[in-house]
């Protein structure tokens, strides 16, 4: 012997990083849950205190005629969405101040916050289609939220969950 002490673990064991995917991930939730938040305030905000109304002749605010069985429906989707941000903000939350040591809980946390972001951003688009669909005519906002926001969405909702699904190896005991 040399002196030197050998290493405790393989050198392949020793060189692998290992790489945590749930602070991402759970970022992206309490990201979500915030601009939830943030942007049911300015609506309101918007609404009350400024008196922001709509134009015939506007293209960022048109008038949209609602009929009752619509204006239902966006009211039910409404509620779901603020019930979506305390869900994913607690549940990301939650996995983020875990313990590293508490790799389970903490990834089964990350996927409910993931879960409760798909939702969300399912129900949004419910309620955008609804609002598309009263308005035939405002092909701008159709092709603006189907093929900017929506796909945006649907690629960060997908990497998140690749992220989540590809694991780091070290979940197995």
């Amino acid at each position: 012997m040399d002196g030197k002490t050998p290493h405790l673990l393989p050198l392949s064991a020793a060189k692998k990083k290992i790489h945590d995917d749930v602070p991402p991930v759970c970022t992206y939730a309490l990201l979500n849950a915030l601009a939830i938040v943030f942007g049911t305030a300015v609506g309101h905000i918007a609404v009350d205190y400024l008196d922001v109304s709509c134009s015939q002749l506007s293209s960022i605010l048109p008038c949209v005629e609602l009929t009752d069985a619509e204006s239902a429906w966006l009211t039910a989707l409404s509620i779901g969405i603020l019930c979506c941000a305390p869900t994913q903000a607690a549940a990301a939350a939650l996995a983020l101040l875990l313990p590293c040591r508490r790799r389970r809980a903490r990834r089964a946390l990350a996927y409910l916050a993931l879960a409760v972001t798909f939702l969300f951003h399912c129900m949004y688009a419910g309620a955008v289609w609804t609002f598309l669909a009263a308005d035939p005519r405002y092909i701008s906002g159709k092709i603006f939220f189907t093929m900017v926001i929506v796909c945006l969405i649907l690629a960060c909702n997908l990497t998140c969950l690749s992220d989540l699904l590809g694991g780091d190896g070290s979940d197995k005991q």
